[in-house]
């Protein structure tokens, strides 16, 4: 590392130590059990050796991680861009102060990262996109209000469900963080100054995210996949299945239509309907959109 590098890393820490950065790993386990996964009732996972189960869960629990860690990177660059975008101090003050967090949240995961790397995952790329394209209304709506709002459950049951506890109390506290920026966008967000092209966009961008939800569980589907040097094509329509990948979808999806559904957003909320984005992708279907990932 170059000492300008160098001179950051310690510049940041400083910084960090002051908002009581997070501990390192308690261990070498895995971070979450199967169940978080609904690995336990897949056949090919139970009857698998444990070195290939281990195998499989790190591939789950790290790319949770990473995903995590990309969106907080994501919230930096969010933040930034809402102060250069501010109308007054207020709104600056704010997203500074949010930002902070964020940045915070950025490092108090990295411990647990042997590697991170730049590449995006399908969604840190889609909120790379809308960071790129949209103006300050429709990002506080979707980073915010919606994000966010679904941030404080997610991040809730991670910590709930997280083997290692050091890394468990920082997912807590990233949960409690997110209700407040979920608070902030609320105070923020003002339907009333969306315009025609701003409510396009939400449109757009609204769909595309809930199709990688209503799509289930990829990510898991993938690693099993790979740990197991491949899954007959045929077979993975019965792993969407016995992973109850439906069910777990219906629930996020309802959450973020609940998020969605703020006053004077109905409009977007029945859009959204109509294209029957808040509906679960049926076994075959989602099977059908892995095949075609793969």
């Amino acid at each position: 590392m170059s000492s300008y590098g160098d001179g950051l890393n310690k510049a940041s820490a400083r910084l960090l130590r002051r908002r009581a950065a997070a501990a390192t790993p308690q261990g070498d386990g895995a971070l979450w059990p199967a169940q978080r996964f609904g690995l336990e009732h897949v056949d090919a996972y139970v009857a698998a050796p444990e070195a290939l189960q281990r195998r499989v869960l790190d591939h789950c629990s790290l790319g949770l991680l990473r995903e995590s860690w990309l969106v907080e990177r994501g919230g930096m660059e969010f933040c930034a861009r809402m102060v250069l975008l501010s109308d007054d101090a207020q709104q600056r003050t704010l997203y500074s102060l949010i930002g902070a967090d964020e940045a915070s949240h950025y490092a108090w995961l990295q411990p647990w990262l042997q590697q991170t790397g730049d590449t995006l995952d399908p969604f840190n790329a889609f909120i790379a996109d809308c960071l790129r394209e949209a103006t300050p209304q429709p990002l506080a709506y979707l980073m915010q209000v919606v994000l966010e709002g679904f941030g404080i459950v997610h991040y809730a049951g991670l910590a709930a469900d997280c083997s290692d506890a050091a890394l468990a109390a920082t997912l807590q506290r990233m949960a409690e963080d997110e209700a407040l920026h979920h608070a902030a966008g609320l105070a923020v967000f003002d339907r009333r100054r969306l315009n025609e092209r701003e409510r396009g966009f939400l449109l757009d961008a609204s769909y595309t995210f809930l199709q990688m939800i209503r799509s289930g569980p990829q990510a898991v589907v993938a690693a099993l996949d790979a740990a197991l040097d491949g899954i007959d094509a045929t077979a993975i329509a019965g792993v969407f299945e016995a992973l109850d990948a439906a069910a777990q979808t219906a629930s996020k999806l309802a959450r973020l239509r609940q998020l969605m559904a703020q006053p004077g957003m109905h409009w977007l909320v029945d859009a959204l309907d109509a294209r029957n984005a808040f509906t679960p992708a049926a076994t075959a279907e989602a099977a059908q959109i892995y095949r075609s990932l793969r």
